[in-house]
């Protein structure tokens, strides 16, 4: 089974009906579900995907997506990487190593961290942060 990466911008643009890339992902999403498909994720990602859609979006449908995403867990059809102690320091000496790289966020060093360590090359972002690390991570968008 392919895995990918699931990073903020994927599922912002899933779940946020008015996204520029919302029909396009959407589209993608479906058909990597339909070929048996694991979506990745973590729990820093959830964290910053429910932040940002609180924003834009009506709160009660950021309600659902999560905990529909959270069922995805729990029947293991989605995979959580949970960022512990280990992962996050793991991420703080990767964000020190790239010091000249300051405009990666953290939560983009704590995603390469779970994507380095299960072995998934591909992330569905935009976000070209992924790429600029060498680590052959690549964008789907």
């Amino acid at each position: 089974m392919k895995k990918v990466f699931f990073d903020t911008w994927g599922w912002v643009a899933i779940a946020h009906k008015n996204d520029s890339h919302h029909s396009e992902v959407v589209s993608f999403y479906n058909k990597f579900l339909i070929n048996n498909g694991i979506p990745v994720t973590s729990n820093y990602i959830l964290s910053e995907a429910v932040t940002l859609l609180r924003a834009k979006t009506d709160t009660k449908g950021v309600t659902l997506f999560i905990d529909t995403i959270l069922s995805g867990v729990k029947s293991e059809k989605i995979l959580l990487g949970r960022i512990d102690e280990q992962r996050w320091n793991k991420a703080w000496d990767m964000c020190k190593k790239y010091y000249d790289k300051p405009y990666i966020s953290f939560f983009d060093f704590t995603s390469f961290i779970v994507m380095k360590e299960l072995s998934i090359s591909d992330v569905l972002t935009s976000d070209r942060h992924f790429e600029e690390v060498g680590m052959g991570f690549k964008r789907l968008f």
